[in-house]
């Protein structure tokens, strides 16, 4: 019997840039294959070939011994392959079952059955333990909500072949393990799944094969069983990485910021914690928690009601993000693309949005001081690019999240608050990131790190405080351990 895909030799060209080198990928029926490597391996490229979005230049693709040819996401719909994009792609004044089954309603003489389009929608959010009304706008939905969407989304095309890109990107533990337990139940009926992730944790937790690309090119394929996480990263990388996490903090400074009573709307109440110099301070929680909403006060983004906030024992009023960055906190948040950066601008204009006075003469901006300023950055934070006029949305998942960081840090701030600094960006980014806020920590800066990846959490950490339900419900210091933060944020304090 055939594979149920082979993948043989595709070639892709973007002008002068080979994204694919006669890669070549094979799936069988009711398997779980991840797919992994650093960001520009070529793993998106061949998915986005499969789901008729690009067209391979060279190669050949079969399903089921048949050769196919997916021109649009619409034929490859037709021939059996769902996929769920990394960049979402839901009609926010949509609802959820309008979503869910866009161009496939239910329908009668032309008109949709609306019962009978939400009774099947409420199937498919029962079985992931969704509890909410498909009538729901996505626009309502916060960002884990609209990733469950889009994942039922494809699954409800009864396809072939599920391609997932980053599925668990924006999901909390729970919602990840009910994705799990649905992929698991698509295997035993036979289902083929490539996973695509950088979270080589949930790879190993949920794969039965696992091909590894770099530059365009596959490396590797090998079962679960007759690998591990350390050979894993050196075929992506190309190296031996000695050592993820850098080393804690020997000895934190003085304090560096006290929040007192912190208390903001209905999202967090009485919220009180301290950060001290070379210090990374961690804080877990749900999404929901407060946590980033807390952050978002302290640097002005959101208002507050009550509390005190003393840096540096000078007591702060922050209304705005400009009183945080002149006082010396400065905010890099969850979603880079939407809040963080300019996409459509170049890596110049972003580094120095945050740093125009310091960049400007008397007059005008000075395109001399921003170059150099922004040329140091680009050194120092190792950002890989063509030129200093190149777009960031053109740069990949690390070099943007990094442009991000610069931009932050040119403005040379007391303390850098990180929420989700490496969601969706490849290993080798993340070791460059968690050096890079350990050194900032080392030089007397101080780290408030928000993270959804408890191995993030523990390894970066040198204290953490868990939120749950809008508070802080408790703070670990020495032997931070997965154990000891779960059971803070499911505990009944």
């Amino acid at each position: 019997m055939p594979a149920l895909l082979h993948v043989e030799r595709v070639t892709k060209t973007f002008g002068p840039i080979t994204a694919l080198r006669e890669a070549s990928f094979t799936l069988q029926r009711g398997e779980i294959h991840a797919l992994v490597g650093e960001n520009g391996a070529g793993k998106s490229t061949l998915m986005k070939i499969l789901a008729g979005v690009h067209a391979k230049d060279g190669g050949r693709i079969s399903l089921d011994g048949t050769e196919i040819h997916p021109s649009t996401p619409g034929k490859a719909q037709q021939l059996g392959i769902g996929t769920v994009f990394q960049e979402l792609s839901l009609c926010p004044n949509l609802s959820i079952a309008e979503n869910i089954f866009a161009n496939r309603e239910p329908a009668a003489f032309g008109i949709v059955r609306k019962k009978e389009l939400h009774r099947r929608t409420e199937e498919y959010l029962r079985a992931f333990g969704f509890d909410i009304e498909p009538k729901t706008l996505v626009e309502n939905l916060n960002v884990a909500q609209k990733q469950i969407v889009e994942i039922l989304k494809a699954m409800s095309v009864n396809a072939k072949i599920l391609i997932l890109d980053e599925p668990t990107s924006s999901l909390e533990k729970t919602e990840t393990e009910r994705l799990f337990d649905l992929l698991k139940r698509l295997r035993q009926n036979g289902t083929g799944i490539i996973f695509i992730t950088h979270k080589l944790d949930e790879v190993f937790r949920i794969s039965d094969t696992i091909t590894v690309f770099r530059d365009g090119e596959h490396v590797v394929t090998k079962r679960r069983a007759e690998t591990n996480e350390a050979e894993v990263i050196k075929f992506m990388m190309g190296r031996e990485v000695q050592q993820i996490f850098p080393g804690k903090a020997l000895q934190p400074g003085k304090e560096r910021l006290r929040v007192s009573g912190l208390t903001g709307r209905d999202k967090f109440r009485n919220v009180s914690f301290h950060v001290r110099e070379r210090e990374i301070l961690g804080v877990a929680g749900l999404t929901g928690s407060g946590r980033s909403e807390v952050m978002q006060a302290l640097f002005g983004y959101r208002a507050k009601e009550t509390g005190d906030v003393v840096l540096d024992d000078m007591p702060l009023q922050i209304d705005r993000p400009g009183t945080a960055i002149k006082n010396g906190i400065i905010y890099s948040p969850e979603d880079r693309k939407m809040q963080g950066l300019f996409l459509n601008h170049s890596i110049l204009m972003n580094v120095t949005s945050t740093y125009l006075k310091q960049c400007s003469t008397s007059l005008f901006l000075s395109k001399k001081k921003e170059q150099v300023v922004t040329s140091k950055m680009v050194n120092d934070l190792s950002i890989r690019v063509r030129s200093l006029d190149q777009e960031v949305g053109s740069l990949s998942g690390g070099n943007q999240q990094k442009v991000l960081l610069g931009k932050c840090l040119v403005v040379q701030p007391k303390l850098l608050i990180v929420d989700e600094p490496t969601r969706g960006i490849d290993i080798g980014s993340k070791i460059e990131i968690y050096h890079l806020l350990r050194n900032f920590a080392e030089r007397g800066g101080s780290v408030i790190l928000i993270s959804s990846e408890l191995t993030e959490i523990i390894g970066l950490s040198d204290r953490v405080v868990v939120f749950k339900d809008g508070r802080i419900v408790g703070e670990i210091g020495e032997g931070i351990t997965e154990a000891k933060v779960m059971e803070k944020m499911f505990g009944n304090a």
